[in-house]
C-alpha cells in the first residue's frame, strides 16, 4: 500500500510540473520577430593604380548606394598556393565625410577576366550597419563589384 501511495504522489507532482509548463508556454504567446532589412542592388566599381602592388589606391564609383563615391584602397594578400590563383583582398572604400566601408574579397585569377566574391564586413557612421555581398570581376585595372547592400 506504501510503494502505491508513492507512486500516485509522484504522478500527482508529475501532473502538476506538467501543467505549469503547459501554462507558461502558452502564456508567453508568440515573440516578436525582427524585420529582415529590404536587399537593394548595387554595384561599386572602383580603378586601382597598381603601381605600389599590393598596396594600391585609386577611385570608385556607386550605383544602389545614392551615387556614392570617393577615394579607394586595397591591400591584396595572395594565399599561400604558389600559382598565385588565389587572393584575400581588403578595400576600403573613402566617401566624402570620413566614413569607411570595408570590404572583403575572395579572388580567383584562374579565369579571363578574373572572378570573385565579396562582402561588407563593416563600416564606419553613416555606413556602421551596412551589410552587403555579392560576385566580382576583374578587368584589367578595376574591380567591379556587382550585388546587394541591407542597411
Amino acid at each position: 500500500m506504501k510503494k502505491r501511495m508513492l507512486v500516485v504522489r509522484q504522478s500527482k507532482t508529475y501532473c502538476a510540473a506538467i501543467a505549469l509548463c503547459m501554462v507558461a508556454f502558452f502564456a508567453v504567446g508568440p515573440l516578436p520577430t525582427a524585420s529582415a532589412a529590404t536587399p537593394t542592388p548595387v554595384t561599386i566599381t572602383a580603378v586601382f593604380d597598381f603601381s605600389t602592388f599590393p598596396n594600391v589606391a585609386g577611385n570608385f564609383t556607386t550605383t544602389g548606394l545614392n551615387g556614392l563615391s570617393g577615394r579607394a584602397t586595397m591591400n591584396v594578400g595572395l594565399l599561400g598556393n604558389a600559382t598565385g590563383n588565389v587572393a584575400h583582398c581588403v578595400v576600403t572604400l573613402l566617401p566624402q565625410g570620413g566614413d569607411a566601408i570595408i570590404i572583403h574579397q575572395q579572388c580567383q585569377f584562374n579565369t579571363s577576366p578574373p572572378q570573385g566574391r565579396w562582402t561588407i564586413v563593416s563600416g564606419t557612421g553613416a555606413y556602421a550597419n551596412l551589410n552587403g555581398n555579392g560576385s566580382l570581376t576583374m578587368p584589367p585595372f578595376t574591380e567591379a563589384m556587382v550585388g546587394v547592400i541591407f542597411q
